[in-house]
């Protein structure tokens, strides 16, 4: 009878579900870090939240452990690396709290349109005000949604039941898709912010998105708007949007999430027209249930039958294959995620070629693979996993492909080859494997070259010029970066060239823009592997 430990609280109905499937349950919340390592070593899966860490020292002992399970999404508190070391597979439960947050953001919504917050107040402190509390309706008002993943997708299907005129933004959907959702996609962010009543934002936090929503945003937005985020609290500037209100700009806020959780200083709460909770999306009974039973239910699988549902560090292929696969499906992973941060359209398709002795194998992982490195910089690594990935991509109307041919032709005894089609063009990445695992990126673009697909990757392109790499290397000196490998790719003297430097540290965006700025500088971008 397998041991599942409990190292967090989870739903009556979770242990239920483990128990009809006669798993021995230790229900065991709040273990001190020595307690939870020695716990660890009787069990063959543990199922958490947010509270118990699992870090490496934890896992030290835990030679039955077979399977993780967070119930919920994020697994910062796991070392997923030190797990994929012993062998321990890390899964979480994605989407079980999709309708909480889709709802939580409607009722904000609502709140706004017809004041029920400050109408609330007013009335527990004996005012009747009626007439300066008259609302908005819902009905015919445009809603802009910034990310059509699993909860912008859910916001939109409840602001159509409720009249309201809903476009989208998410530059990693197809139009097709968004249609079909009864979203009209814009192609610039701009488009929509000058046009909605309502803006709310569903994108994972990321250097792209922090700020997106800032003062700049909010002066192109239109007069009397309203926003909402439900999503990450660094990805809407609280501070513009406060000082937008106050001001008149906007006609309200409602926030749910925060930079630092809780915040420091609640007093933007103070104006009747902001709202505020303390991080409810997801806080209610059957999302808390929806992502324990769920959690159970994987856990069963995982140690019933050795299938892992929402896996974040293995392939389902046989374990055999897999020794084989596992470096070339590391090397297409780091050619999509390459290709995915270089990107700059609306993906439309990735297709992978395997040309060599690679071809002799079942190449499907290799695809997944693939497609979770362009996905990953879409929508977030948190979001997304091996299984999850290419239904990810087919409902965003994103194709896919991979095709194999034998013999070295190419000249390398395996070459991956990823192109990603967008509608701004193509972007194309290879990368062989030399002997039996060293990795290198042999193409990007146009551009012959060969690179060590690790760490900081700053990707230079430009003119082939006098002085070009001693500009660079002298900007990223002063920034007390250091530079740790080069290669450097041309097309011709003096044409477009490409510097591919790996960085012993990451270099900031105020580096990147002084050496976009030098003369023979097209773009830099920086590549994290």
């Amino acid at each position: 009878m397998p041991r599942v430990l409990l190292a967090d609280k989870v739903a009556d109905k979770a242990v239920e579900v483990l128990r009809s499937a006669g798993t021995e349950v230790l229900e065991r919340p709040g273990l001190e870090p020595a307690e939870l390592k020695e716990a660890l070593g009787e069990v063959e899966g543990v199922i958490c939240r947010s509270g118990a860490k699992l870090t490496a020292e934890a896992l030290e002992g835990a030679g039955k452990l077979r399977a993780i399970c967070r119930a919920g999404v994020g697994v910062d508190n796991i070392d997923i690396a030190a797990a994929s070391r012993k062998g321990i597979v890390v899964m979480n439960t994605p989407g079980a709290n999709t309708i909480s947050t889709a709802e939580h953001t409607i009722a904000l919504m609502l709140a706004l349109a017809r004041n029920i917050g400050p109408a609330y107040i007013a009335m527990r402190e004996g005012r009747w005000e009626r007439k300066r509390l008259t609302g908005d309706e819902l009905c015919g008002a445009t809603l802009g949604i910034i990310g059509l993943g699993r909860v912008g997708r859910a916001v939109a299907v409840r602001a159509a039941a409720f009249g309201m005129e809903v476009t989208g933004f998410d530059p990693f959907i197809s139009r097709d898709a968004a249609s079909r959702m009864g979203v009209e996609l814009v192609e610039e962010l701009d488009a929509m912010l000058g046009r909605c009543d309502y803006l709310t934002v569903h994108i994972p936090k990321s250097d792209e998105t922090k700020g997106l929503i800032g003062r700049e945003e909010i002066k192109r937005m239109k007069p009397g708007a309203r926003i909402v985020n439900c999503a990450r609290g660094e990805v809407v500037d609280m501070g513009a949007v406060t000082e937008a209100v106050e001001g008149g700009m906007l006609a309200g806020a409602a926030f749910d999430v925060y930079e630092s959780e809780p915040p420091e200083d609640f007093s933007f709460a103070r104006d009747d027209r902001i709202l505020a909770t303390p991080h409810l999306g997801a806080s209610t009974e059957a999302a808390q249930t929806a992502v324990g039973v769920q959690a159970a239910e994987q856990m069963v699988e995982a140690l019933e039958n050795g299938t892992y549902r929402n896996a974040l560090n293995i392939t389902t292929v046989a374990p055999e294959e897999m020794r084989r696969l596992a470096p070339f499906c590391e090397l297409a992973r780091k050619l999509g995620r390459s290709a995915g941060m270089l990107n700059r359209g609306r993906v439309l398709s990735i297709e992978l070629s395997c040309t060599g002795e690679v071809a002799k194998h079942n190449i499907s992982p290799l695809e997944d693979h693939a497609i979770l490195g362009v996905l990953q910089t879409i929508i977030g690594e948190e979001e997304v996993n091996i299984v999850s990935a290419p239904h990810l991509a087919r409902e965003r109307g994103i194709a896919s492909a991979a095709t194999g041919t034998q013999g070295q032709d190419a000249g390398f005894t395996n070459l991956l080859e990823l192109r990603l089609r967008t509608d701004r063009g193509e972007m194309q990445v290879a990368g062989a494997l030399l002997g039996a695992r060293h990795q290198r990126i042999v193409k990007i673009d146009r551009y012959d070259t060969e690179v060590v697909p690790e760490g900081h990757l700053l990707l230079v392109f430009g003119r082939d010029r006098p002085g070009l790499i001693g500009t660079i290397g002298d900007t990223l000196g002063s920034k007390g970066v250091n530079i740790a490998r080069m290669a450097f790719g041309r097309e011709e003297a003096g044409g477009g060239a490409l510097l591919a430097l790996n960085l012993d540290s990451r270099c900031g965006a105020d580096a990147i823009g002084e050496i976009e700025a030098a003369e023979a500088v097209e773009r830099a971008v920086l590549v994290e592997l």
